[in-house]
Order: C-alpha cells, then structure tokens, then sequence
C-alpha cells in the first residue's frame, strides 16, 4: 500500500462547492478537507496541474473562496486540490471546521 503523503489533517466535509478553471465552471461537492486542499468530487474533473478558483460553506456558515491547483485527478471519481492562496482568516475557519469533526 502507498504511503499516505498528506501534511495536515483531513476531516471529512460533504459541503457543495463551485469552482471554475481551464475555462469550466461547476458546481459539485466537497467530500473531505485540510489546510492544504481539499478533495472535490467530479465525474469530469480538471487535469493536474490546472489552477482553479473555489468558494464553498463551511459547517458554521462562513464562506470560504480560495485558489488551488489541481494535484491529483481520477476520471469519476474526483481531484485532490491545494490551496495556494488561503488567508490566515480562512485558515483559521478551516482548523476550527476540522477540530469539530474530529
């Protein structure tokens, strides 16, 4: 079995999710989330290596809208995305979010 490379902890987070990049717009869901990325489920989902933009709604209500790039992709199934650009104040939601579903 693969090693698992994650960095950070994951919490798993089925929230919706819209995203655009490589000139596709979507709306789908999110399915588990840390502070480095997060995983969207796709059926079509971009290839790797593809920046994108996302906004999505965490547990508590707040919003959340942050670059990423496309790390990993899987024909039906979804991408593992990295955020690139996440403020410390999005970050902080984000810890918060993860802690409560631990």
């Amino acid at each position: 079995m693969e090693s698992d490379r994650r960095q950070s902890k994951r919490a798993a987070l089925l929230t919706e999710v819209q995203y655009e990049g490589a000139g596709i717009r979507a709306e789908t869901r999110l399915s588990d989330i840390s502070l480095s990325g997060v995983f969207i489920d796709a059926l079509s989902p971009l290839p790797e290596g593809v920046a994108l933009r996302m906004v999505f709604t965490l547990p508590g209500g707040q919003r959340v809208a942050a670059d990423g790039v496309v790390v990993h992709s899987q024909p039906r199934i979804g991408m593992g995305v990295r955020f690139t650009n996440l403020t410390q104040e999005d970050a902080k939601l984000i810890q918060e979010a993860i802690d409560a579903h631990q």
